[in-house]
């Protein structure tokens, strides 16, 4: 999940994130209740904001370890017309999500808007929407928006690793007890 708090990323961290929402078809759930379809949409910070660098995870909801019944991968649950209100405030910043054989999934949304926190998930507020200038279409590298995201993540991770083995390297001993060894020492 993607660290949001404000001694990470400074006052406001999340306020007008930039978001992609990923609206796969097989996450929408009909109920025979009062509450309708439910969306299980999976938002992500875009790669481009400013908060994903050095970020190992752009979900906003974890990763469940044991998913239960009715709950899907890094997703939280919306309306019917709160995924209207994303498909609008994205206009035509959209993508489509294809599989591995090339047949379409769901849909990306490209959107901005405040975070909060709803049931334990960090959800959108979708009442706080407006529309990004950030893509969720292929980039010039013709890289989708979900290959885009890898992209980001593992970088940071890589530099993490990098990071953690430049920590762990051990640093060799002056061992010269004066001046005069240490310049003897060299040449």
């Amino acid at each position: 999940m993607v660290d949001l708090r404000s001694r990470t990323h400074g006052p406001g961290a999340t306020k007008g994130v930039n978001l992609v929402v990923l609206a796969y078809d097989d996450r929408l759930v009909v109920g025979d209740d009062a509450d309708g379809a439910v969306h299980h949409l999976d938002a992500r910070v875009h790669p481009g904001d400013r908060r994903a660098p050095g970020e190992t995870e752009l979900a906003l909801v974890p990763a469940r370890e044991e998913p239960s019944d009715g709950e899907f991968e890094n997703s939280a649950r919306y309306t019917a017309t709160q995924l209207v209100a994303i498909a609008e405030a994205a206009g035509d910043n959209t993508a489509p999500l294809l599989d591995a054989s090339g047949v379409v999934v769901g849909r990306a949304y490209g959107v901005r808007a405040d975070l909060l926190i709803n049931d334990g998930d960090v959800v959108l507020n979708t009442k706080t929407l407006e529309p990004t200038e950030l893509s969720v279409r292929a980039d010039e590298r013709g890289l989708g928006i979900r290959a885009q995201i890898d992209v980001s993540t593992a970088a940071a991770r890589a530099a993490r690793e990098i990071a953690k083995s430049r920590k762990n390297q051990v640093k060799p001993e002056f061992t010269a007890y004066t001046k005069e060894e240490a310049l003897a020492s060299e040449g």
